[in-house]
């Protein structure tokens, strides 16, 4: 068996690396140095191998670690049972224990705490408190502590949104009358007629509830019919153009009536101009 040993382990004593029997003594049972010697421990006792069996014993290794003089004997009969139960040494299990990688303990080539002949374990000069193995010292083993308990995070209440403020459509003003003139024999609208056709544009957008009634005139130049459908034309022109700013067909309604409504006189060309109109009436 191949065992790791350190050159220096301040617990083995000169005496332990002397040789134990004879010659002809089997120690393959045991731990034992580059000179043959079987390894003592620091209490004086052979280190076992894990070929150790009670065929490979060396008599001289296994004389009872509790065999006192009799004079010792009768001191530990007089001591008080408390003394005694302070001086008793802790129980060591004999379960393979494997080693923790600290350095503390002599192990062997397949991790394990090499142990001595009353099972415990073989400590290296590496060896203290904080690298100990409890189980190797006879040590009750330190329970895990819970882990805490977190509580859950409360709920985040968020504040309810602010109300929107509510937003109320601005007033607006019905447009004035429209009468849209037309040059001689026309049916195109002028700037002027546009720019009031606009206002008319917002005002039906705005507001729902009214029609609109377009009615378009003529001077009295040219027959009666063909005066009634230049009328007509007019009034479709005015009409088309509302729709074009957003206003529904079905809200408005174009009508002629040719050079049978005039509003000044047709004998001069001032007033028949005038004549030449298209008039918008809001109907509620």
């Amino acid at each position: 068996m191949k065992t790791k040993l350190l050159p220096l382990i301040a617990f083995v004593s000169a005496a332990g690396m002397m040789s134990v029997g004879n010659a002809a003594e089997d120690t393959s049972g045991y731990v034992v140095d580059s000179n043959g010697a079987i390894v003592k421990d620091s209490f004086g006792s052979c280190v076992r191998s894990n070929a150790w069996t009670k065929e490979k014993a060396v008599a001289s290794c296994e004389v009872k670690a509790d065999a006192k003089p009799a004079a010792a004997k009768a001191d530990s009969a007089a001591a008080s049972p408390a003394a005694v139960a302070a001086k008793a040494e802790p129980k060591y299990t004999s379960e393979p224990i494997k080693d923790n990688g600290m350095g503390a303990y002599i192990i062997d080539s397949q991790g394990l705490v090499v142990r001595d002949g009353l099972n415990r374990c073989v400590r290296t000069i590496n060896w203290s408190k904080d690298t100990a193995i409890a189980k190797c010292e006879g040590w009750e083993e330190k329970k895990p502590e819970p882990a805490p308990v977190v509580a859950a995070p409360k709920p985040e209440i968020k504040p309810a949104p602010a109300p929107k403020p509510t937003i109320k459509p601005m007033p607006v003003n019905q447009p004035i009358n429209f009468q849209g003139f037309f040059d001689f024999d026309s049916t195109k609208l002028n700037q002027t007629a546009k720019t009031q056709l606009n206002d008319y544009a917002d005002y039906m957008k705005a507001i729902d509830d009214v029609t609109l009634k377009i009615t378009g005139h003529t001077d009295s130049v040219g027959t009666n019919a063909y005066n009634q459908k230049l009328s007509e034309a007019r009034a479709g022109a005015v009409k088309t153009y509302l729709e074009e700013q957003g206003v529904a067909s079905s809200r408005m309604t174009a009508i002629g009536k040719g050079e049978s409504s005039p509003i000044a006189t047709n004998k001069t060309a001032d007033g028949r101009a005038q004549n030449r109109r298209v008039e918008i009436e809001i109907v509620k």
